[in-house]
C-alpha cells in the first residue's frame, strides 16, 4: 500500500514520510528492498544492500547514480552529473533546460552515469563533480572534499580538489579482500564471519 501511494504522490514531504514508514516496516533504510526498488524504478538511483545515509537524499543525489553494497554516505554529500556549458554566449540554463522556458524541448546536457563501488565511505559535505564516473571498492572520500577525478579502489582522498592521501591496504591485502567478496553476504552471514575476515586481512 505504501509503495502505491509513494508512486502516485508528488508532494516531496509526504513522500519522505511514506519512505520512513516503508523503511520501518521492511528492515530500515540500510536493508529495505522495498525502498531500493522505489529509488531504482522511480528516481533511477541504485542503492546496494546495507548502504545507508545521504544516498537517500533526493535533493542531493541525481538519477543515473549507483551505490554498491555496504557504503557509508554521510549527510550533505552532493553529486553533480552535468556542468553549465561555457562555450556559449551565456551559461544560463535557458539554453538547455526546458524548465527555464528557453524554447528547448528536452534537457540537452550530457549526464554521464556515476558508479560507486562496494564499501565506499564518503564523508560529510563532500562534492562529486560530473568528471567523476567511477569510485572504486573500499575507497574513502574525506569530509568536505571536492572530487574531480575517478577514485581508485581502497584509495583515501581528501581536499579541494581531492588528492590521494594513501591506500588503505597493501596490494596483497586488497587482493585478499577482493577475492573474499564479503559484500555479497547478508548482514546475518556477515556478522558470523567478522573475525574470519579480519584474520584474512591480517594474514595477507
Amino acid at each position: 500500500m505504501f509503495s502505491y501511494l509513494y508512486r502516485h504522490l508528488s508532494n516531496r514531504y509526504i513522500r519522505k514520510i511514506l519512505l520512513y514508514l516503508i523503511a520501518r516496516k521492511s528492515g530500515g533504510y540500510a536493508y529495505s528492498w522495498n525502498i531500493r526498488k522505489l529509488y531504482e524504478e522511480i528516481h533511477h538511483i541504485r542503492i546496494g544492500y546495507g548502504t545507508y545515509g545521504g544516498c537517500f537524499c533526493l535533493e542531493n543525489i541525481p538519477g543515473n547514480v549507483s551505490f554498491g553494497n555496504y557504503c557509508s554516505i554521510a549527510s550533505g554529500v552532493r553529486i553533480f552529473r552535468a556542468n553549465h556549458p561555457t562555450d556559449r554566449f551565456t551559461t544560463h540554463p535557458l539554453l538547455y533546460n526546458p524548465i527555464m522556458g528557453g524554447g528547448v524541448a528536452e534537457d540537452q546536457l550530457t549526464r554521464p552515469p556515476l558508479e560507486i563501488g562496494h564499501d565506499v565511505w564518503i564523508g560529510a559535505n563532500a562534492i562529486i563533480l560530473p568528471s567523476v564516473t567511477r569510485i572504486g571498492n573500499g575507497a574513502v572520500i574525506g569530509a568536505g572534499s571536492v572530487v574531480t577525478h575517478d577514485v581508485a579502489p581502497y584509495e583515501i582522498v581528501a581536499g579541494n580538489p581531492a588528492h590521494t592521501i594513501k591506500k588503505r591496504f597493501t596490494d596483497r591485502q586488497i587482493a585478499a579482500i577482493e577475492a573474499s567478496r564479503w559484500w555479497e553476504l547478508d548482514k546475518t552471514a556477515l556478522v558470523k564471519r567478522i573475525d574470519e575476515l579480519d584474520a584474512l586481512l591480517k594474514n595477507a
